[in-house]
């Protein structure tokens, strides 16, 4: 990962340049009227393209890229994901297909949640403009002298190439383009054309593996299965929250326990009406047993009622809990940051009187 994955002539956002003598890079300047919409004077924009709040100098631009790339927990999930999804990196549908299978794309600024999936819907992250220039590329994320240190520039470059990468299979035809420039999705800037985007992404086909995050190893997650696990490995009650609500955060519960209880309800009444009949044949060895077996299943079904109900009544009793703790631990917080802040505004307050 010492060049960018593509070439400077393939790049689709040629706004950036770096300045070697100064060790820096700039916006390239555009014109713009002035005040008699005659003249045309060059104005200079100092921050990421898309993205006004992050300058080219800001000291957390590492840490904002690492938030924008990088998917702390699916890496640390990586080595278990063979239990969530195909052990295959091209495992993607792309965007046509995914609605052919039923599926609602969901645009998502969480980049663990890029290609996430839950029944009729499937998450996607836009691609930030930043990434679809070669000079970030050199100047960020593969160049020796990059204002970010290591290993986090690593971390970020690895993350790009798998999340990039990931568009090579999302958009595989023309049809699938027209869906990403939609004015609904934009999930890559409108100005693009197809074929501009196509010499762009086929650069990402020599991209193997070994060369993106542990998460980019896999294409697409199902959200159930992450869920699941998570519990067991990352010690959470959910990779991602989809019910806001405890009433629907149950209700997911009630097919599964109506199955369970319908047939302990059908086993019972057909138990009764043997045992019902029992007085009218002649009383043997075998209709002993089945008294007996019928008596054990009737208290293992009310054992598994109780079980049940507590089961329930931990769950929310748990999820109360999680929710208390960290309402007190953020109101701890609030309360000894206000001493600090009330100290640093009287000092400020008297140096400027």
């Amino acid at each position: 990962m010492d060049q960018p994955p593509f070439a400077a002539k393939d790049e689709l956002c040629g706004k950036l340049y770096i300045v070697p003598n100064q060790h820096s890079i700039r916006r390239r300047p555009t014109p713009a009227p002035s005040m008699s919409q005659v003249q045309k004077t060059a104005t200079e924009k100092s921050y990421l393209p898309g993205q006004p709040r992050i300058t080219f100098q800001d000291p957390a631009i590492g840490s904002y890229l690492e938030s924008e790339l990088v998917t702390r927990d699916l890496d640390r999930l990586a080595p278990h994901l063979w239990l969530v999804a195909k052990q295959d990196s091209s495992h993607i549908s792309s965007l046509t297909h995914q609605i052919v299978r039923g599926r609602e794309i969901i645009i998502t600024e969480e980049p663990g949640l890029h290609l996430v999936w839950i029944y009729d819907r499937v998450y996607i992250k836009p691609i930030p403009k930043y990434l679809l220039s070669h000079a970030f590329w050199e100047f960020y994320l593969t160049g020796r002298d990059s204002p970010i240190p290591e290993p986090l520039r690593q971390d970020i470059a690895r993350a790009a190439f798998g999340f990039l990468r990931s568009y090579l299979y999302l958009i595989r035809h023309k049809s699938d383009f027209i869906l990403a420039t939609d004015e609904k999705l934009r999930l890559i800037p409108k100005e693009i054309s197809y074929t501009e985007f196509v010499k762009f992404v086929v650069s990402f086909e020599k991209v193997e593996d070994i060369s993106v995050s542990p998460r980019w190893r896999f294409g697409e997650l199902r959200l159930t299965r992450l869920n699941f696990w998570s519990k067991i490995f990352l010690r959470r009650f959910a990779y991602h929250k989809v019910h806001g609500q405890y009433g629907d955060y149950f209700a997911r519960f009630y097919g599964p326990i109506l199955f369970v209880f319908g047939i302990f309800s059908v086993s019972l009444s057909a138990m009764q009406v043997a045992l019902a009949v029992q007085p009218f044949v002649q009383l043997g060895q075998s209709w002993i047993t089945f008294a007996k077996v019928s008596s054990g299943f009737s208290i293992l079904t009310l054992v598994c009622v109780v079980l049940i109900a507590l089961s329930f009544l931990s769950m929310l009793v748990a999820l109360s809990f999680r929710e208390t703790i960290f309402a007190v631990k953020d109101l701890f917080r609030k309360n000894t940051l206000k001493p600090q802040n009330d100290v640093e505004g009287s000092v400020s307050s008297s140096k400027s009187a």
